[in-house]
């Protein structure tokens, strides 16, 4: 059961939808019973009609106006010539009937068209409320609300896809697959509860059948918990620090990445004394690169002490790591010390300088680092770089690309509530082993908690809480 009670679904909401600023287009977006009635009051149309006529999905020019204005001139003040939009309930984004004005994009006429809808009877939203009522009044479920802001966020194609199956509800539907799963064989165990052939004993053949039907579910839950990593990768991309001794090349290999020319490049060792930060698209995967100040024991002043230590809590925080090694020369000790740093941790080795005769034997980076995947490249002369931007790919994904019809669960909310509804199926499958002595009625209960964990997913048992969870993070005109 849906709970509204802190939500007043009688208000009639406003909002501007568009970011403030000059630019071309700006929305105030309103909705409610009483929409149309304030429009009717501060909205003009060319032909004179009112929009409380207007039919559903018609576009119509205007002018919004201030009848309140006691100025010299004839007629109300004009405060801006805009495109109203009318969408009448139920047919609408949230159900209700809407009105959008297209004002010109700018601080005054945007604030002033939105003080004036408030005046009249409407109330500011609050953040993502006009999503909450379209799930509050049933066009949308949870999850495809929390897949709107995962558009808002997308930040690659590949992304954006995932959030788009499901706003299109493909997730929801694997996971109703899930709850009726549940449900029949919450009714059968029920079934033997209520007629049961021996007391507290399951019928052997009816047990086989729903454990079963149980592991399949679970094995179900598991493989969407694991795809859930490939969307986590996709919406807030993969932290990759660049890291290394003194003059290898990092700030070289993150220009060329980047396309661009972002960290200073000089043959002075010890340039870059702070971390630089900044988003690539590689494949669709979006990496936040992260340069790091070369890593030295040859702290010479507070500054370059302070650039290490930022260094290393980079590495510490990481998700992925290039270690790049100056391939032109032999290790040196700053090299060994950082090699034996990372042996545990996840990295890329980034050989360097291959337009330069080569002086590292590569033998003694195998010693420190074995079975390490290994790309050569030259930052400053753009070879190689493909290659290493395609292995990056490959190890994000352990070779196997994500599918354009990738459908997941997309946070954190939704996995943890499905790993509590798959521990509670684990317990009815464990509970109902041969060697146990487990009672029918504790089953039913292990499943009766995982239907309620399974809901909690796509609002079917909400709370307040859980909808101060989900739309927290909405912008106040979405």
């Amino acid at each position: 059961m849906r709970d509204m009670t802190r939500t007043n679904l009688d208000d009639t909401i406003a909002a501007i939808s568009t970011p403030l600023g000059e630019g071309g287009i700006g929305i105030v977006r309103i909705s409610g019973k009483n929409a149309l009635r304030i429009a009717d009051k501060i909205f003009i149309s060319k032909d004179g009609k009112k929009p409380s006529q207007f039919k559903t999905y018609t576009v119509h020019y205007g002018h919004i106006v201030d009848n309140k204005c006691n100025r010299k001139s004839k007629g109300p003040f004009i405060i801006d010539e805009v495109i109203l939009t009318v969408m009448r309930s139920p047919r609408s984004y949230t159900r209700e009937d809407v009105v959008e004005i297209n004002c010109h994009s700018g601080i005054v006429p945007l604030r002033k068209t939105l003080e004036l809808v408030l005046e009249n009877g409407g109330r500011l939203a609050e953040p993502g409320e006009f999503t909450k009522r379209a799930f509050l009044n049933g066009r949308i479920d949870a999850v495809q609300a929390e897949s709107v802001l995962e558009i808002i966020k997308a930040k690659t194609e590949l992304s954006l896809r995932a959030a788009n199956n499901n706003l299109r509800g493909r997730l929801s539907e694997k996971i109703s697959k899930i709850r009726n799963g549940l449900l029949d064989v919450y009714a059968r165990l029920e079934a033997e509860i209520n007629f049961p052939e021996e007391e507290d004993v399951v019928n052997k053949k009816v047990k086989y059948s729903i454990v079963k039907r149980l592991c399949s579910i679970s094995e179900k839950m598991k493989e969407m918990l694991d795809s859930a990593r490939e969307v986590k990768i996709l919406r807030q991309g993969v932290r990759t620090v660049i890291c290394g001794s003194p003059n290898v090349g990092k700030s070289s290999l993150m220009n060329a990445l980047l396309k661009e020319s972002r960290s200073i490049v000089t043959h002075i060792p010890g340039t870059t004394r702070d971390t630089i930060e900044e988003i690539v698209n590689i494949k669709g995967v979006p990496l936040i690169l992260v340069d790091t100040a070369g890593i030295t024991s040859s702290i010479k002043d507070p500054a370059t002490k302070e650039g290490v230590k930022r260094s290393l809590q980079s590495i510490r925080d990481a998700d992925l790591i290039l270690l790049v090694l100056d391939s032109s020369r032999k290790l040196n000790k700053e090299d060994i010390k950082i090699m034996e740093e990372l042996k545990d941790r996840d990295l890329i080795i980034v050989l360097n300088k291959i337009d330069l005769k080569r002086g590292l034997n590569f033998r003694d980076v195998r010693r420190f680092l074995p079975g390490r995947l290994t790309v050569r490249v030259s930052a400053l002369k753009l070879l190689g770089i493909e290659d290493l931007e395609s292995e990056i790919y490959n190890f994000i994904f352990k070779g196997k690309a994500p599918s354009p019809d990738l459908v997941s669960l997309s946070n954190a909310r939704q996995c943890e509530a499905l790993q509590r509804s798959m521990e509670e199926v684990n317990l009815a499958i464990e509970g109902l082993d041969e060697n146990k002595s487990v009672p029918i009625d504790c089953i039913s209960i292990y499943i009766r908690s995982a239907i309620e964990e399974i809901d909690r997913i796509t609002g079917g048992n909400v709370t307040e809480e859980m909808l101060d969870t989900i739309f927290s993070e909405f912008c106040i005109g979405k």
